[in-house]
């Protein structure tokens, strides 16, 4: 089971900006933690005898990666 894990520091003298990038930098961490278990997800579809399912799996997968790159460009440009 996965967990999602949050933790605030409102009492930190972080701006504005240091907040939308660290909830940035943790969600393109998230999102590539997401993905790889997708990965794996697929790869046992495969093994299961599914080729159809495990291909539109990747695809998905894939799209994810293309969107955590876009993500991680965008913070770098935040950060």
């Amino acid at each position: 089971m996965h967990m999602h894990h949050e933790h605030h520091d409102h009492d930190s003298m972080a701006t504005p900006v240091e907040e939308l990038v660290a909830l940035m930098k943790y969600m393109v961490g998230h999102n590539a933690e997401h993905t790889h278990e997708l990965e794996h997800l697929a790869l046992d579809i495969k093994d299961a005898g599914n080729e159809e399912v495990y291909a539109e799996v990747m695809a998905a997968v894939e799209n994810y990666h293309k969107g955590n790159d876009i993500l991680a460009e965008a913070l770098s440009k935040l950060a």
